[in-house]
């Protein structure tokens, strides 16, 4: 397969640059993910306001986010976001045994377990979920507005996971297996 050239702030176009040169100085390293979204600056830019918008104004917490974030690198066999995801969902308190249940859409708490399966479900169903599916969701406490949520995090991580599966950057994370 042909090797794809992850962008630098000095490579990327006028739209990546500036975002990537934000992630230097923030992080004192652009990681791969991004150098590699950062092809396209339109992707990158759209990417991290689509990520931004559902982190600010949504209602799942960021422990549910890196929960669905986990079942769904590990759906899409993306090993980067297994393993980038791990690493984040450690920092805010995960275990690694949570971490590699997520992988495989288990929880142990109710509401946990019916986001993972509900964002397995549109996996699996290609969005086309069943009138069980959601009743079951809303039956755990799930809103529409949640349900809508869900669903929006999945094909986020859905599309870092194929840019990821397309690109394949290597992992700057500590490596993880897949569950």
């Amino acid at each position: 397969m042909e090797k794809f050239n992850l962008r630098t702030t000095q490579t990327a176009d006028k739209l990546a640059a500036p975002i990537l040169t934000e992630f230097k100085e923030k992080y004192g390293i652009i990681p791969n993910f991004f150098a590699a979204l950062g092809i396209d600056g339109a992707s990158l830019s759209g990417y991290l306001d689509f990520e931004k918008t559902i982190e600010d104004f949504g209602s799942l917490t960021e422990r549910q986010r890196e929960l669905i974030s986990l079942s769904v690198a590990n759906y899409n066999q993306c090993h980067y976001c297994v393993c980038g995801h791990t690493f984040s969902a450690k920092k805010i308190g995960l275990s690694s045994d949570e971490c590699a249940d997520a992988q495989l859409a288990i929880a142990d708490h109710p509401l946990e377990q019916a986001i993972l399966s509900l964002s397995r479900a549109i996996l699996e169903k290609k969005g086309n979920l069943s009138q069980v599916d959601v009743e079951t969701a809303m039956f755990h406490g799930l809103t529409e507005s949640q349900i809508l949520q869900v669903c929006s995090w999945t094909a986020l991580n859905t599309f870092s996971n194929w840019v990821n599966n397309i690109t394949q950057p290597k992992i700057d994370f500590p490596k993880v297996d897949f569950a």
